[in-house]
């Protein structure tokens, strides 16, 4: 899989897009038998070690090409995370042509608090090693029915007060950034977010937070955000942050 990349940077705001409801292009015939060891696999190894896997639905980018030339369509299907994960784990093995990408959809959010800080969480794998991300998380039907282009917006939204406790009485500003194409095959549809609270304030709501995703908040000023690197231990999608900085609006 190459390297993660904005598709997408002339964005005009969410809600001037308008959402289609499609079914999905997505034709998997000639790795299913793959795909179905994968997963059986997957469950296997899940089931040895306790853990409980959740088979949702993700909603999926149908139309990259007319978006890039111009469209003011968001035409989506969906894709179940068996089919994500499986996908993923067959691109380490294949060199999968893009017709087989899952095109799953994240939202994500470049935040930056009331004294200039961009903030994002910090993540701990089973080895306690703490990764850097974005705050933002899957666009799942089964958690967020999309009708309307604000509907994917109000994703962020809750994903925002899930992770780090951010309440919309908070928020000073949101836009849309970039849509981009990851490097594990996804669709990250990236907000910006203005705050109207500091970096403290903000630590003291994060430690009220009631949901345990995020192991802690990370906060960087501009000249340290655009330093990131996928040796640093960030996601390598985030490489392309000091890219989405650019287009942060200005104070």
């Amino acid at each position: 899989m190459n390297k993660s990349k904005i598709i997408i940077d002339d964005c005009s705001d969410i809600e001037d897009f308008e959402v289609v409801i499609s079914s999905s292009e997505l034709n998997l015939t000639p790795y299913e038998n793959n795909l179905n060891n994968i997963w059986d696999e997957v469950l296997e190894e899940s089931k040895n070690s306790g853990v409980e896997v959740w088979d949702g639905l993700y909603y999926r980018l149908e139309n990259i090409a007319e978006l890039k030339s111009g469209s003011m369509q968001l035409r989506l299907s969906t894709v179940r995370y068996s089919t994500v994960r499986s996908l993923m784990k067959l691109s380490r093995t294949h060199d999968l042509d893009d017709k087989y990408f899952p095109y799953h959809i994240n939202t994500g959010a470049l935040i930056s608090t009331k004294d200039d800080f961009f903030v994002f969480g910090e993540k701990a794998n089973s080895n306690d090693d703490k990764f850097i991300d974005l705050i933002g998380g899957g666009l799942q039907k089964d958690e967020l029915a999309v009708h309307t282009a604000i509907d994917i917006r109000d994703n962020i939204l809750k994903e925002a007060f899930e992770e780090a406790n951010i309440t919309q009485e908070f928020v000073e500003l949101i836009n849309l950034n970039s849509i981009v194409l990851t490097n594990t095959m996804s669709i990250f549809i990236i907000f910006n977010i203005k705050l109207n609270i500091n970096r403290e304030q903000l630590a003291i709501e994060f430690d009220n937070r009631t949901d345990e995703e995020l192991s802690g908040l990370r906060f960087f000023d501009k000249n340290e955000v655009n330093q990131f690197s996928s040796n640093n231990n960030v996601y390598p999608y985030l490489t392309i942050v000091p890219d989405l900085i650019a287009k942060f609006p200005a104070n």
